[in-house]
């Protein structure tokens, strides 16, 4: 019964791990960009980068003179059909692609544009004009992604001499999605990877016969 429960704990510790979601937050506006990397509930700033404490300055070391060389190594010619196995592969990075887009959500999604102007009908006619780019923004997003969350707001404010817009998000997906979709479709890549190597081995031993 002790190796039982022990084998429960596991998986049930593996299935928790798996349900941990990661992703980013950006965030755009007149304070500049910013972006946080997520991890469950842990939060790493990415940008701006906090700034590093100076570090002490080290004794310059006297650099040896330079030993001639006899002979230079030539750099390595890459494998023949290398480009062309590539690019085989990407059906299977599209594929893999569309698959990440529909396990991505989007826990947070919010937009908010003023448009500034002196002018009361250019300010009219820049509204009207944000109002439309939303309407033809979201069902993009809502048709492609899993939204949880969504917020857009558009205002005029005739003492500003131009639009500003703010906005925040925040993407997430578990770590068990990911590592299913990296079975799933590495593996098709390497049996794609390997098949396409037979294939380029076959010509050249055909060509080589000739």
């Amino acid at each position: 019964m002790t190796v039982w429960k022990v084998l429960l704990i596991i998986l049930l510790v593996l299935w928790l791990i798996s349900r941990i979601r990661i992703g980013g937050r950006v965030s755009y506006g007149e304070a500049g960009l910013l972006v946080t990397a997520l991890a469950g509930p842990l939060k790493v700033q990415i940008l701006p980068a906090k700034p590093k404490k100076p570090k002490k300055a080290k004794r310059q070391k006297k650099k040896k003179p330079p030993v001639a060389q006899e002979h230079k190594k030539e750099p390595p010619e890459g494998r023949p059909g290398t480009l062309s196995r590539l690019m085989k592969l990407l059906p299977v990075v599209g594929e893999a692609c569309g698959a990440l887009k529909r396990k991505i959500r989007i826990d947070d999604l919010e937009l908010e544009i003023v448009w500034g102007s002196p002018d009361p009908a250019a300010a009219a006619l820049g509204y009207g004009r944000a109002h439309a780019a939303l309407g033809m923004l979201w069902p993009i997003l809502d048709h492609n992604f899993k939204v949880k969350r969504h917020s857009f707001q558009v205002g005029v404010d005739y003492d500003r001499g131009e639009p500003t817009a703010e906005v925040r998000a925040a993407v997430t997906l578990t770590i068990g999605q990911i590592m299913a979709l990296g079975a799933r479709y590495g593996v098709k890549a390497l049996i794609v990877w390997i098949k396409s190597g037979r294939a380029d081995r076959k010509k050249q031993e055909a060509m080589s016969h000739e």
